[in-house]
């Protein structure tokens, strides 16, 4: 069959294609094709010459053939053709020079919609807060910078008014040293990502030297401070939905944004399991929770403030059920449960406590009780790989709380079994339990 074929519906729609991808010419019209794809896709294109002298192959693809009718596929030929030959014009290089050119005058705070949306892309988790960070303390500063403009210094003077800011507020971790690592951590990987895009060549927030701190905590609450958490929030100024979700953390040990965005279908009550997707775990593993008898209790519990809603722990301040209940709680905002202790810690007599040492608590007794830490990973879901995130983070002084436990039962002695000593250390679990 020819290349050159009459553009005409009944001939282009019977082109079939083959194991090779196939170019037709429109016969009259130099330069304007149809390309046949081994897939069955049809595409207009238009061919011309560029350079000098004419020494430049260039294609532009017009459209999909039959989304683009030939009409409407020879019409924009026409245009192109008359850029081309008539003023002198290369469609390509200009569009070429034209995101050159926008690449050039992007500035920080416009390529950052473009990064956060990749993250989002990639289920990355905290993007929200990534967003906080750029908006409250990245932007005032480079935000309106070319990549290129922005320096070592830029970077140093985002951590000095993290640190300024951070003095008027008291409940800065570390006097805001953790919210610059987590500033800076974003900054880094905006300039990395920004380096791949071609816009940059250098990180200036991988140069400076660092004030930023981690926020690892190693509070663990004791038997005594389990007891008066459980027999006393919800005999505070708590309403009933954030109080037992407080609850459910210790009696789950999962992470307060799985459990405030926990779903009545996730729970197989069935064989008391609760099993969350990739997406709705920090580390994107899927994971499974056993449920004991105190979190299926606790589900019961605010089921008739709920479960009109797919929300377990709905946002709702409700003590009593409605006639009509809500069918649109949303979850609860990041910070309910945390404020929720900070108003109240003075109330419920356990100091220098937050809702995550509920998960360390947890994490911490089952190897103080005698079992392996490899139980503590497995219900903390933690992708541990090289490094010992359970027992740096989440295991705290195992050995010496066991000890501790042991030695307010009465029991000092080294030699008993470890099988005893783990009995021995039930029964104070048991107890504590009672009250």
């Amino acid at each position: 069959m020819s290349n050159t074929i009459r553009f005409i519906d009944t001939v282009i729609r019977n082109l079939q294609p083959l194991e090779k991808r196939q170019t037709f010419w429109c016969i009259g019209c130099p330069g304007f094709g149809i390309r046949v794809n081994p897939s069955g896709s049809k595409m207009f294109i238009f061919k011309y010459m560029a350079g000098d002298k004419k020494e430049i192959s260039r294609w532009i693809t017009i459209g999909k053939y039959p989304e683009w009718s030939i009409r409407r596929a020879r019409h924009e030929y026409d245009e192109l053709y008359q850029q081309v030959y008539e003023y002198g014009r290369d469609p390509v290089q200009e569009e070429k020079d034209e995101k050159a050119k926008q690449i050039e005058e992007k500035t920080v705070k416009d390529f950052t919609a473009e990064y956060l949306h990749y993250a989002r892309l990639r289920e990355k988790p905290y993007v929200d807060e990534e967003e906080r960070y750029f908006r409250q303390d990245i932007w005032p500063v480079i935000g309106d910078k070319l990549f290129n403009e922005v320096h070592v210094d830029d970077i140093e003077q985002i951590q000095e008014n993290i640190l300024k800011r951070c003095k008027k507020i008291k409940s800065a971790t570390r006097g805001g040293r953790v919210a610059i690592k987590y500033a800076i951590g974003a900054t880094r990987r905006l300039f990395d990502f920004a380096i791949k895009k071609g816009l940059t060549n250098i990180n200036p927030a991988r140069n400076i030297e660092p004030l930023g701190q981690g926020g690892v905590r190693s509070r663990v609450l004791t038997f005594e401070e389990i007891w008066t958490f459980w027999n006393r929030i919800e005999m505070l100024d708590i309403s009933p939905v954030p109080a037992k979700a407080l609850k459910f953390l210790l009696a789950t040990m999962q992470r307060s944004n799985e459990v405030r965005n926990i779903r009545y279908s996730r729970v197989n009550f069935t064989d008391a399991v609760w099993q969350m997707e990739r997406h709705e775990t920090k580390n994107r593993t899927m994971h499974r929770v056993p449920l004991n008898r105190y979190a299926i209790d606790l589900i019961e519990d605010v089921r008739p403030l709920t479960e009109a809603s797919e929300y377990i722990f709905g946002s709702t301040k409700l003590f009593e059920p409605l006639k009509n209940p809500n069918p649109k709680l949303q979850p609860m905002c990041s910070t309910s449960l945390s404020q929720a202790i900070r108003r109240n810690r003075k109330h419920l007599g356990i100091d220098d406590f937050r809702p995550h040492d509920l998960r360390r608590t947890g994490a911490t007794w089952i190897t103080a009780v005698g079992l392996p830490k490899l139980y503590a990973r497995l219900m903390l879901n933690h992708s541990d790989g090289e490094r010992d995130v359970t027992g740096e983070v989440n295991v705290q002084y195992s050995k010496t709380l066991r000890n501790n436990a042991l030695s307010k039962s009465g029991n000092s002695s080294s030699t008993r079994s470890s099988p005893a000593r783990a009995n021995r250390t039930s029964l104070l679990l048991k107890n504590c339990e009672r009250g």
